[in-house]
């Protein structure tokens, strides 16, 4: 393979300067057989696009899947990039001067549009320079001014040729060119050729051992200058230290090939032009299929029914592609990747990746700002509805953890905010779930704070036991009191029932029912019998208290005994109280004694 029998070195820098962003762009691919190098410069204003890097995307797509040296086919691959900046105009004007070079190892073909530029070094001097599309430039093919004075004058920015101009495009295209062994070719943007002239590049090259070492020193040249205003800058430089040999011998077969194979063409032509009639079909029902496709996928779009526009989408890049047709299968496959954002975005919702779900409705508003199909409006509510239910769930997340972590109190707060915040976004369905949660908390609440009034209930019901075990009934009353009302507070009637029998024992305490004196009863007596010699017999008949009770003592002798009617209460009292305590009587007669 022709790569693997020579040998090119690459070595290149960009840098943005004193600007904020860098516009440069630079990319290369060595293939087996062929090698393409790009350096673009972009000269529109826009913020989010980059036309530069758009443009050298497109190139190097286009030649990796057909690598060419054919100046007709690299004029058709800078047509198609010029139709996609064009067709990205929509907000500013994509505008991109480009300088490319395309070799198979042994000879280059080089394209310019714009301002960007080609050196070709030849044993340390200049072999060849590729001329820019500027008004300063065709000044000095005029003879007006000199091709060196080109890289001071007012008008070098004026270019008459750029990808992405509104009134035409024509790029210049180079005729092949054979390339030696110790070939070096240098691409430099205007920030680079600006500050470092001819013959600083010239020493430059002379004096660098290699592709890295020839950029870093045209960057010293460019800085050491220190200028208050410098502009992008890039460089690639490729070292061509040996290049693809082909064998004579070989050159001559394919010449007889050549010719092998045309006599039969020419004798077959009526079939080839068959076989074209054919090909020619496939491809118009192809482009019909494009057409066809992509209005499909726009009529779904209007309708919000992405699934089948990502289908419709899909086959009519299919399509393209089939038939080479770039722009087109560029542009499907941006609404296609739209399309999928949106999709993606809204199955996320549904597995509640609330997170995922706004990071693809946010890249889908963005890549959608040129793509008038796809409604602004539509592509915020859903980025906002989004970013709502984002904040919800968040809220619910934080009212679980409450939860989990047994503050239901708190938890039940912010669920409560959540399910405010879902009616006032109209998430329906979100807002019965966070409802079904928080009937859960109050539930919870609710046993919580029916476990501490029953822990203050019995509290105070033990306190009012203590007081009752100590006498202090009136406490003990206003203890039971107060549990009682803590019990019917959380419905426990068996514990009100039984605080109510303590309250009623307490009360009997404090305020005992008062009972009437026992009756005292009335004595009669007979007439004492005055016989010294009878007995002393004492006491109450046993036939009963009414019957008269005779008393004979020796000591009551010729003494006068009063009547049971004459006596004083007192001394009647006396009498029951010595009828009642026989044992008080025996210790009256041991003191008369």
């Amino acid at each position: 393979m022709r790569r693997e029998n020579s040998e090119f070195l690459t070595g290149f820098l960009s840098e943005e300067g004193t600007s904020i962003t860098n516009k440069n762009y630079f990319a290369f691919m060595q293939l087996d057989d062929m090698a393409c190098w790009v350096l673009a410069n972009g000269i529109d204003n826009d913020d989010e696009l980059e036309s530069a890097e758009t443009a050298v995307k497109v190139l190097m797509e286009c030649f990796e899947e057909k690598p060419t040296m054919s100046r007709f086919r690299l004029k058709r691959y800078l047509n198609e990039a010029h139709d996609i900046l064009k067709y990205e105009s929509q907000r500013v004007r994509l505008k991109t001067s480009l300088v490319m070079v395309v070799t198979n190892y042994n000879k280059m073909v080089y394209a310019v549009s714009g301002n960007n530029r080609l050196y070709h070094f030849r044993h340390g001097r200049l072999d060849g320079k590729s001329k820019d599309q500027s008004l300063a430039q065709v000044l000095a093919d005029k003879g007006r001014m000199t091709d060196e004075a080109v890289d001071h004058h007012e008008e070098r920015h004026n270019l008459l040729n750029y990808l992405g101009a509104p009134d035409g495009f024509n790029p210049y295209i180079s005729r092949k060119k054979r390339l030696n062994d110790g070939d070096i070719l240098l691409l430099l943007t205007p920030g680079m050729w600006e500050g470092a002239n001819r013959g600083e590049i010239q020493s430059a090259v002379s004096s660098a051992d290699g592709p890295n070492s020839l950029v870093d020193t045209l960057e010293d040249i460019l800085l050491s200058k220190q200028r208050q205003v410098v502009p992008n800058y890039t460089a690639a430089a490729i070292y061509a230290n040996k290049i693809y040999k082909e064998d004579p011998t070989r050159r001559k077969k394919y010449i007889k090939l050549a010719f092998a194979v045309l006599i039969p063409l020419i004798l077959v032509g009526g079939g080839t032009y068959v076989y074209k009639v054919r090909d020619a079909a496939r491809k118009a029902e192809a482009a019909a299929g494009i057409v066809q496709h992509e209005q499909n996928g726009d009529t779904y779009i209007g309708d919000e029914n992405y699934a089948e526009a990502v289908k419709e989408y899909s086959e009519g890049r299919n399509d393209a592609m089939k038939v080479k047709n770039k722009l087109h299968a560029t542009l499907l496959g941006k609404k296609l990747r739209v399309t999928q954002l949106i999709t993606a975005g809204d199955a996320s919702l549904k597995e509640g990746d609330y997170d995922k779900a706004l990071g693809s409705f946010s890249k889908a508003r963005k890549e959608a700002e040129n793509l008038s199909v796809f409604s602004q409006d539509v592509l915020l509510e859903k980025e906002e509805a989004a970013r709502n239910l984002q904040k919800v769930m968040e809220l619910v997340k934080d009212g679980e953890l409450k939860m989990q972590g047994g503050d239901y109190a708190g938890a039940k707060l912010v669920l409560e905010r959540a399910r405010l915040a879902s009616i006032e976004h109209s998430l329906t369905g979100t807002e019965k779930n966070i409802k079904g949660i928080l009937d859960e908390a109050d539930l919870k609440l609710q046993s919580i704070v029916r476990e501490q009034k029953k822990l203050q209930g019995e509290k105070l019901e033990t306190k009012g036991d203590k007081k009752l075990a100590g006498q202090d009934y009136q406490a003990a009353i206003d203890s039971y009191v107060m549990a009682q009302s803590v019990y019917q507070e959380i419905d426990m009637l068996e514990k009100v029932l039984g605080v109510e029998r303590k309250i009623t024992k307490a009360e009997e305490k404090l305020n005992p029912t008062p009972t009437l004196p026992a009756a005292t009863p009335v004595i009669q007596q007979s007439p004492v019998n005055l016989a010294p010699t009878a007995p002393v017999t004492e006491g109450i008949n046993s036939a009963g208290a009414g019957l008269p009770i005779q008393y004979t003592s020796p000591n009551l002798v010729g003494t006068n005994v009063p009547n049971v009617d004459q006596l004083s209460a007192e001394n009647t009292a006396g009498i029951a109280e010595e009828a009642a305590d026989p044992t008080q009587e025996q210790s009256s007669e041991e003191a008369d004694s």
